[in-house]
């Protein structure tokens, strides 16, 4: 005989002080998640709105300088919405859009799903005042993935993209063959056939 207390247990939780021996209710019983208008609604402090992310992209004038705490909910935002344990923790990752292409002109990226981006003020003089930080997937693997850029023609896309609802999209990125007057890449979005 086992020198082991042993409790007789009611067959449901009944939401009383828990007894000694009986397993704690499962945490699916606290409903503690939250829904994506929730989790907007928290975060829309840190959003650029629409009119900012636009002329940052088309000038070069001033962006809204993002508060540090602001551009960290935008991390916390990805977190909270990760489906699984490895895309809360890869939350930080951030790879670059050049990267993703091979780092040579002609170079593309594998199929991606654009899910969103999230607009920040560029300190780079040459180009446009804002970059973006895009939320993707991977198709070919089902990788969640994010990366920066701050091409014009790729947030143009991005922006005209959410702008109208189409959200999300297949495309690919690419690095032109054909460099520009300034000696440049660019790097295009393009269309998934």
């Amino acid at each position: 005989m086992s020198d082991q207390p042993t409790t007789t247990q009611p067959e449901e939780y009944d939401g009383q002080e828990p007894i000694e021996g009986m397993p704690t209710p499962p945490a699916a019983e606290v409903d503690v998640r939250l829904s994506q208008a929730e989790i907007d609604q928290l975060l829309a402090p840190a959003a650029v709105s629409m009119r900012d992310w636009l002329a940052g992209i088309l000038s070069n004038e001033e962006f809204p300088e993002a508060d540090p705490e602001q551009m960290a909910l935008g991390m916390l935002a990805q977190i909270l919405m990760a489906k699984t344990s490895q895309e809360a923790l890869s939350a930080f990752d951030l790879d670059r859009a050049k990267e993703m292409c091979g780092g040579e002109p002609g170079g593309r990226s594998a199929v991606l799903e654009i899910q969103g981006a999230r607009p920040l003020k560029s300190d780079y003089a040459e180009g446009a005042a804002c970059y973006v930080i895009v939320q993707c997937v991977e198709l070919a693997t089902g990788e969640r993935k994010q990366f920066t850029t701050g091409s014009r023609a790729v947030q143009t896309v991005i922006f005209k993209h959410i702008y109208e609802g189409w959200m999300p999209f297949r495309a690919m990125l690419e690095i032109r063959k054909e460099r520009t007057k300034a000696g440049f890449y660019p790097i295009n979005l393009v269309a998934v056939i």
